[in-house]
């Protein structure tokens, strides 16, 4: 599995780094961090000469093998990890274009917790990041640690549940997790059919047995998946979504209640079929 991990070289962005490490445990995975120079400065102030963009790159170069070797150095085991380091206005992008050049498989960043959430999450670079990837993304709070992925809860509004499985449940087996998938009944929006007949069928669609078909009623889609998570012990929330406006509304309502999945578990998002 290949993972690319924008940084800034913040703690912020060595939260990312961290699960990520940890992860590697677990799964073997080859680790790309990228460092986009931001470029998008006022007139004053931007690169004007060739010698101080020179002298930025090497500071940035510097500040990348010293991240890595502290990086190789405080880790348990063998990590396969590399860097790239290019400039641009819109990181983003750059981020879209790295992940599909070297065939990454997740890209993942860190998020700040609750106080700050609005504004460091949803700040130009990681609302950047999730509105340009085609490439499932993992935001990792900042109180997270990894302790593997023992039970991972998919909510789902159920349409297109197969293709999107197809893409979930991979994952699920690599990790060997418990996979619940949720359904919120909102406005009487029930799963119509029998709920036991589906989960054994996805199961055998799926040659997975450990698939959990799960239907809570709630007048809030977000109480009912921070509910679901604190029943479950939840280590990670899979969401389907393009749009950074729905995400953002995900996480300012969650920040308000005191069990928010979003300040301590991971929340993986991928693209939502138009």
């Amino acid at each position: 599995m290949r993972i690319l991990i924008p940084t800034d070289f913040s703690e912020l962005s060595n939260v990312a780094i961290r699960y990520a490490v940890d992860f590697s445990k677990d799964v073997e995975v080859k680790l790309i961090l990228l460092h986009v120079i931001d470029t998008s400065a006022p007139a004053k102030a931007r690169l004007s000469s060739n010698k101080l963009k020179e002298a930025i790159k090497s500071s940035s170069e510097s500040e990348m093998k010293k991240l890595i070797g502290s990086i190789k150095k405080d880790s348990s085991h063998n990590i396969d990890i590399s860097y790239q380091i290019t400039s641009g206005t819109s990181i983003g992008k750059y981020v879209e274009s790295v992940a599909l050049k070297n065939d990454i498989d997740i890209v993942c960043i860190g998020t700040k917790g609750a106080s700050g959430l609005k504004k460091i999450l949803f700040g130009s670079n990681a609302a950047a990041i999730i509105e340009n990837s085609s490439i499932p993304v993992l935001t990792i709070p900042e109180f997270a640690r990894y302790k593997g992925v023992g039970n991972m809860v998919y909510s789902s509004d159920l349409y297109n549940l197969g293709k999107e499985l197809e893409l979930v449940v991979p994952f699920a087996k690599l990790m060997n997790s418990k996979l619940h998938i949720l359904h919120i009944d909102k406005n009487n929006e029930r799963f119509e059919g029998d709920i036991k007949d589906k989960e054994a069928s996805l199961r055998k669609e799926f040659s997975y047995q450990n698939i959990n078909f799960n239907e809570l009623k709630s007048n809030s889609v977000i109480e009912g998946i921070n509910k679901f998570v604190a029943d479950v012990d939840g280590d990670m929330v899979v969401m389907f979504t393009h749009h950074t406006n729905f995400i953002e509304k995900v996480f300012q309502q969650s920040v308000t209640q005191n069990t928010a999945f979003q300040t301590r578990i991971p929340l993986f998002t991928f693209q939502k079929e138009q």
